[in-house]
């Protein structure tokens, strides 16, 4: 396991411990038209996948190096020490806040052009 995947665990644990303290749960859920609503189970494979799509967009045009360096340095200013835990700094929950806005708007694209029922 390299430092990027350490990083990304420790980042996906601090979120998911946010979603639950902010929500009581891990379920992320989405008002759509009509009075609907539709729930997105966050677990630690989802934010994993969400974490691993912000990599990709990251290293973008970067080579391998310069990619790895600035999402391991994302990462680390993701996260904080408390006494107790580990805690999602304010680019942290930018990160992660931004993560689950994409989730929000593909899930009402998909209500929209129908293909969630």
């Amino acid at each position: 396991m390299n430092i990027i995947d350490t990083y990304r665990r420790r980042v996906a644990k601090a979120a998911l411990a946010r979603l639950k303290r902010k929500t009581g749960g891990n379920l992320l859920i989405i008002k759509l038209p009509e009075n609907k609503i539709e729930t997105v189970e966050v677990n630690e494979h989802f934010m994993n996948q969400l974490l691993l799509r912000f990599e990709g967009l990251t290293r973008g045009g970067l080579n391998r190096y310069e990619g790895d360096a600035t999402i391991k340095t994302a990462y680390q200013n993701a996260i904080g020490i408390n006494k107790h835990t580990e805690y999602l700094t304010d680019s942290g929950k930018l990160i992660i806040d931004e993560l689950l806005n994409e989730v929000v708007d593909y899930v009402k694209q998909k209500h929209v052009s129908g293909g969630i029922n």
